[in-house]
């Protein structure tokens, strides 16, 4: 990372932490290169940190990479596995991601192949306490020995149970869709066959259906709904109490819809195209012409919607502006807890997207920034004086803040890099994959051929050498100089 006290001294822990965690691109000081025998391997030192180092082979397609805090090797793009120097040294491993995954989290690990055939395995005092298997949606096994309770078995169609699952507390069947047996506070909904036929019970809730024809559930003092012909007509009912007041929400769609309740009312008729909602805490005022073309609301949120043409709206602390939808969007919020302007600009999304940062304090320059115009390049710029850019970064810009994306993706694509750290006053530029490269620390340059030619210059001393000693010169700081033939010294 960047010397600590050129950072805190300009912006202080909170503004470094907000930006590094939003670009995740940035790592910190560049890298330089120690040793190049492209395409075979180079060897990468990261100034002002001797004991990272990154080794490349074969171009970008293998790579190891080793700090103090994390260690990965990337087999592009095949594989990637990072070991986390932490207090329970976890460790992953991606194939194909996101075809398979593996995590190593010390007290345990979990998998998944493409996020359908997953398991994990967890221990407590070398003990297992935690194990499942799932092939979803067709087979569920969970093991749970600290509390038994929530252990379950499920094989699709034919018997099991889920738990804590599908926003339900207990999901049953025997035969599904025949039956089932759908719990959620102490409430069980039977469904005979689901979702045709179905009647609750317990909790004291009650209630049947026919579906989609007629159905009336209920609990006194918590809800009551009520439906004909779903999903066109319905009276629905609830309160958060014997003594609070009732919200109803009733219609016939597409003729009316109506809703009221504690400060507020909704009315919309030729549903969903025309109405209106009024509330009071916070207060807000809101009219449909032609939804969701054309709506005008004032209060919290703000909305003023011409849709496609122009849309502004205000929810939550977030400016957000459209201009020909989908075309051009614009976003702008302050972060308060980490005294921050955010500013986002994109066209069609993804083909050009733009994130800027600036301190909310006017005494402070701090900006930090990133930038991509898809396919063709990425560029970020953490506001402690790091930048990089690469040009043809297809991927980036659709993942922003995929980290496995980053490590085993990306530098498949990165035919020319920059990157610029003002800390350490240092800039280097990188060609086909570190084939050739142009670097400069403080008052030093080199530039690299792979292994047919080094050239070097500054204060420190300088020189040049080809095929890494078949001829060379190198002049010392202090004016003397050597040759070098044969790979000898003369």
């Amino acid at each position: 990372m960047f010397p600590r006290s050129s950072i805190l001294g300009r912006l202080g822990r909170w503004t470094v932490f907000l930006c590094l965690s939003l670009i995740p691109g940035l790592a910190g000081a560049i890298w330089q290169v120690e040793d190049n025998a492209w395409p075979v391997r180079v060897g990468l030192d990261r100034i002002g940190e001797p004991e990272a180092s990154r080794q490349q082979y074969l171009g970008p397609f293998v790579e190891t990479y080793r700090t103090e805090s994390v260690d990965w090797t990337a087999v592009r793009p095949f594989a990637l596995h990072t070991e986390r120097q932490d207090l329970l040294g976890t460790s992953s491993l991606q194939v194909l991601y996101p075809f398979f995954s593996f995590r190593d989290r010390g007290f345990g690990y979990d998998w998944d192949l493409f996020y359908l055939l997953r398991g994990s395995h967890y221990t407590d005092r070398s003990t297992p306490s935690y194990q499942s298997f799932e092939l979803f949606p067709l087979y569920f096994d969970v093991r749970d020995r600290v509390d038994p309770e929530e252990s379950y078995w499920g094989l699709l169609p034919l018997y099991g149970t889920v738990k804590n699952r599908f926003f339900r507390d207990r999901i049953s069947w025997v035969l599904f869709p025949f039956y089932t047996e759908w719990e959620n506070n102490g409430s069980v909904t039977y469904g005979t066959p689901w979702p045709f036929v179905r009647y609750r019970t317990g909790g004291g809730a009650s209630g049947f259906a026919l579906w989609p024809l007629y159905g009336h559930f209920e609990k006194p003092g918590d809800y009551s709904r009520t439906y004909w012909l779903w999903p066109l007509g319905y009276d629905f009912r609830s309160s958060n109490g014997p003594d609070q007041p009732e919200t109803r929400r009733t219609g016939m769609i597409p003729f009316y819809t109506y809703a009221e309740g504690p400060q507020f009312r909704e009315e919309t008729y030729i549903w969903p195209f025309f109405g209106y909602t009024k509330r009071e805490d916070p207060r807000y005022r809101e009219t449909r012409y032609f939804w969701p073309f054309f709506v005008q609301g004032r209060g919290t949120p703000y909305v003023n919607r011409w849709a496609p043409f122009y849309t502004h709206s205000i929810r939550k602390g977030v400016d957000k502006k459209w201009w020909l939808w989908p075309l051009f969007k614009h976003r702008h919020w302050e972060a308060e807890e980490d005294r921050v302007r955010v500013r986002e600009w994109s066209f069609l999304y993804f083909l050009y997207w733009q994130q800027q940062q600036t301190a909310l304090q006017p005494e402070n320059d701090f900006r930090a920034g990133k930038t991509f115009a898809w396919p063709f390049f990425s560029h970020w710029n953490n506001g402690a004086g790091t930048e990089q850019f690469q040009l043809f970064s297809p991927l980036q810009g659709l993942f922003r803040d995929n980290e496995t994306i980053a490590r085993l993706y990306s530098p498949l694509f990165g035919i020319y890099r920059y990157e610029r750290s003002k800390p350490e006053e240092a800039w280097r530029h990188s060609l086909l994959f570190n084939l050739l490269t142009l670097e400069k620390e403080e008052k030093q340059t080199s530039f690299s051929l792979g292994p047919l030619l080094k050239v070097e210059g500054g204060p420190k001393g300088g020189g040049f050498s080809l095929l890494k000693g078949l001829l060379g010169h190198r002049r010392q700081a202090d004016g003397s100089a050597e040759w070098q033939f044969l790979w000898m010294k003369l």
